[in-house]
């Protein structure tokens, strides 16, 4: 996304920004129950990171298994965790989470549910890449979800290696 202009005028606040979309499909968190399951994306971040930050909060929380996506080649992965429970746990749990995408947070924290995009919006749809196993049951399935989304995201133009972010 790019600001052309962003100001504000007493309790208004204006933003005019440019940027090429397509309109892409994308899984929502809540479950039928009203509770959630926890999702997480990482940008421009090397896989060892994900898998360390992931491993981690598996452990401290009691996470069930993990699976994870690439959502593009540059270091783009998705990541996502049946297990049901409260809102406010699970913002717990993906704020908690080292190197998540901190825009990412934020606009779910702001519509209320995690939302991992499912198709192509420019380099691929995501990919199963991998899972981190766990002794600890799984208490949600992917049918439990209640919505899918079609919603526009910024098409993506990665050319060069690792953005800021690559650690």
């Amino acid at each position: 996304m790019r600001y052309l202009f962003r100001n504000r005028l007493k309790s208004w606040r204006i933003i005019l920004s440019v940027g090429r979309v397509t309109d892409v499909m994308g899984i929502n968190s809540e479950l039928k129950n009203g509770k959630h399951v926890i999702m997480w994306e990482f940008d421009e971040t090397k896989w060892e990171i994900v898998e360390s930050a992931l491993k981690l909060i598996q452990s401290e929380q009691g996470l069930s298994t993990i699976y994870v996506a690439r959502s593009h080649d540059g270091g783009g992965f998705h990541a996502y965790c049946l297990l049901a429970t409260s809102w406010v746990r699970s913002i717990h749990i993906v704020s908690g989470t080292l190197m998540v995408d901190p825009g990412y947070i934020n606009m779910c924290a702001m519509r209320g549910h995690w939302t991992l995009r499912l198709t192509d919006k420019g380099l691929g749809a995501p990919k199963h890449y991998t899972q981190l196993f766990s002794a600890v049951k799984e208490t949600a399935s992917i049918t439990d979800l209640k919505s899918y989304v079609k919603y526009e995201a910024y098409k993506s133009k990665r050319i060069f290696g690792w953005g800021k972010r690559g650690i």
